[in-house]
């Protein structure tokens, strides 16, 4: 998939696996369709690098993140703003939403977590305690949220009380993207130290590192069934993982530059990625091949 004129910081798949949408350097959030490739809409009232996007469950709504401290959620239908978040006071890395849609969270610049009531656009919370950038978001599905910064921490938060309820602490620089499985038991993490890290968010400690990529890992998506992990990184590669054994499935190569984003489908059988060569290449999970309309 093709349009962009920057780089692409971030995709995500719809619930029912029909539409992707894109955020990147050139500030706009494009919306395609998954089959055909087809650019469907370009999105383009933020000021600045777009980092993060996320769809609300029903698909008829998006949030979107920015370097310009802003999030807006978005009509689909239209393409029109519903409201934009204002709160942070520095750049917007991340976003991420509720199952039921009702509250998203992201992660800023200004070493804060903040929790948003979507349809008021009030913000809820906001929970202090990373020493650095906070660069990724992620809820559990009983409403419990986990952050990652560039302090080399990751944190797990009681949303409504605001309490942080434990610093997990592995990786060796800064953590880029977290992936959390559907139950709620197991989180990965993806750090500039090259590595990946399973953690046990019960026993609240690392299961396993995942060794492999050459450089800085940028994402990781989680697959359907929590089995299986997607990252992407600095040297070029989308690697398959399985999470039982802790070994590489296998490794796809076609980008041309690092790649920053990573995503599954909803089926599970198709993988997606993107970065710095501005291109969203969609791959055939078993084969390993780039598919193509």
């Amino acid at each position: 998939m093709t349009g962009h004129g920057g780089i692409v910081n971030a995709i995500a798949v719809s619930q029912d696996g029909l539409r992707v949408i894109s955020g990147s350097w050139d500030y706009t959030v494009r919306i395609w369709d998954l089959a055909s490739h087809r650019e469907l809409q370009v999105l383009n009232e933020h000021r600045a690098s777009v980092n993060g996007v996320a769809f609300l469950p029903d698909g008829k709504q998006a949030i979107s993140a920015s370097w310009d401290s802003t999030l807006i959620l978005w009509n689909l239908a239209d393409g029109a703003v519903v409201r934009t978040f204002r709160g942070h006071d520095n750049n917007v890395s991340s976003v991420a939403i509720t199952r039921d849609g009702m509250r998203a969270a992201s992660g800023g610049w200004d070493r804060t977590v903040r929790v948003w009531d979507i349809a008021t656009g009030q913000e809820i919370r906001k929970l202090e305690g990373h020493q650095a950038n906070v660069m990724a978001v992620a809820f559990l599905p009983d409403g419990r949220l986990l952050s990652g910064s560039y302090d080399h921490s990751l944190k797990l938060w009681d949303v409504d009380r605001g309490e942080e309820l434990a610093n997990l602490a592995g990786h060796n620089n800064s953590i880029n993207s977290i992936a959390v499985s559907r139950d709620g038991r197991r989180a990965v993490s993806a750090s500039t130290d090259a590595t990946l890290r399973i953690w046990d968010l019960e026993s609240r400690s690392e299961q396993a590192a995942l060794e492999g990529h050459t450089g800085f890992v940028t994402s990781v998506a989680l697959s359907p069934d929590g089995t299986r992990a997607l990252s992407g990184g600095g040297d070029r590669s989308v690697r398959l993982w399985d999470l039982v054994s802790g070994a590489e499935i296998r490794s796809f190569s076609g980008h041309r530059r690092p790649v920053w984003t990573v995503a599954f489908a909803p089926d599970g059988k198709r993988a997606l990625s993107a970065g710095h060569d501005e291109t969203i290449k969609v791959w055939d999970i078993e084969s390993g091949r780039e598919i193509v309309p």
